[in-house]
């Protein structure tokens, strides 16, 4: 049996003897289901839904329109605004 405390923010370490017999790495991406009374961590393949130049194309869009960029306050403004979009 395998102990591990959960620290601040909800944080648990897996025990490398684990990573290694799931095959995990760093930035792995696990889902956590309950059952009954056991958390269930399933190992799972995301896949991107844009390809990498996609992904280049939007970065380079991104960086083009945040100078044009409107910086509003939460409010009335912010509602008309979003309206107009």
């Amino acid at each position: 049996m395998l102990l591990r405390r959960i620290k601040s923010k909800n944080q648990l370490t897996i025990p490398n003897e684990l990573m290694k017999k799931l095959d995990l790495t760093r930035n792995d991406i696990v889902e956590f289901s309950l059952e009954d009374d056991y958390i269930k961590v399933t190992p799972v393949q995301v896949e991107s839904r844009y390809t990498p130049d996609e992904l280049k194309a939007i970065d380079d869009i991104v960086k083009s329109e945040k100078k044009a960029g409107k910086r509003l306050k939460a409010g009335k403004k912010f509602e008309e605004y979003t309206r107009k979009i």
